[in-house]
């Protein structure tokens, strides 16, 4: 049991990890496109997605889908330990 709290726990840090370098790819290099960025957006777009949806960006410029799936996954994993 203990091994399957580790991939858990694992599956959702590298996740959160990954929207955290998109974060900061966002800042630092918006424009910018080469097989890291290519792959940290295909990893994190699916979470994000959802996110953007329930609040359409319109006219401003700042997404806040990556922050409102970073909670909702430390929250997700919160709830599955709790269940498990």
């Amino acid at each position: 049991m203990g091994l399957i709290y580790r991939i858990i726990n694992l599956a959702f840090e590298i996740m959160n990890i990954l929207i955290l370098i998109r974060i900061v790819i966002s800042w630092l290099a918006p424009y910018s496109r080469n097989d890291f960025t290519n792959l940290v957006y295909a990893l994190t777009e699916p979470i994000l997605k959802p996110f953007r949806t329930l609040i359409p960006m319109g006219n401003v410029r700042m997404d806040l889908s990556p922050v409102l799936a970073y909670f909702a996954l430390k929250i997700l994993r919160y709830i599955i330990f709790y269940l498990l």
